[in-house]
């Protein structure tokens, strides 16, 4: 199972290019209606697509991460993994799969407090729903996170906000996260750092001595 969010941001990040996502400044937020005035995010490699509020400032992030959002000292990431086990199809296994990812996330933040979860569908396709709150940094903080299902991809959106604002966050921008949010369960591997050349002895003795002074 995968992690929950390491850490909040506390100050808001500038704009990223990238994805050719569409980036826009920060405004006012919490007096926005849910689902209102978005920006479209697209990660074809990963098979992702969705909509964050306006307000949050983008910056795409390196695999299995998508992008980081920021909003003052609330944050939504993506994740996209390729697995290669088989993921949950029955109810049962669903609710097993619940369990577990509890349970590691519990592993991992003795901090966590579950606050509630539940076995749901999110843009077709099969989802677990935690809610709960860790400490970080000494500051107490509420996470939203869908854990979505389909064919090998598992991917992971995050919603992390301080407790006391998290609430009114979490109805202005919650509800249009879950209705745009489209997978396709293709999570393409990332490229393979290309390889150094090997120098043979013979080469690196033709051109003399190193900068320490050492000759091969």
């Amino acid at each position: 199972m995968r992690r929950l969010a390491a850490c909040a941001l506390a100050v808001t990040l500038p704009l990223a290019a990238g994805c050719g996502n569409d980036r826009v400044k920060s405004g006012s937020l919490f007096d926005a209606k849910p689902g209102k005035v978005t920006q479209a995010l697209s990660y074809p490699k990963a098979g992702l697509k969705m909509q964050v509020p306006k307000e949050f400032d983008v910056k795409d992030s390196t695999a299995p991460e998508l992008f980081r959002a920021s909003f003052q000292a609330s944050f939504i990431s993506s994740f996209a993994y390729r697995r290669k086990e088989q993921i949950p199809k029955t109810p049962d296994e669903f609710a097993a799969a619940r369990r577990r990812l509890v349970a590691a996330v519990r592993r991992r933040d003795r901090s966590y407090r579950l606050e509630r979860s539940r076995v749901t569908r999110v843009g077709g396709a099969p989802a677990v729903e935690l809610l709960g709150d860790q400490t970080i940094f000494k500051g107490r903080l509420r996470l939203r996170s869908l854990h979505v299902y389909k064919g090998k991809g598992e991917y992971v959106v995050e919603l992390v906000a301080p407790v006391a604002a998290f609430a009114r966050l979490d109805r202005s921008s919650f509800p249009a996260i879950r209705r745009t949010l489209k997978v396709t369960g293709d999570v393409k591997e990332p490229a393979k750092p290309a390889k150094k050349k090997a120098r043979s002895k013979k080469s690196a003795a033709g051109k003399g001595s190193s900068s320490s002074g050492k000759v091969d």
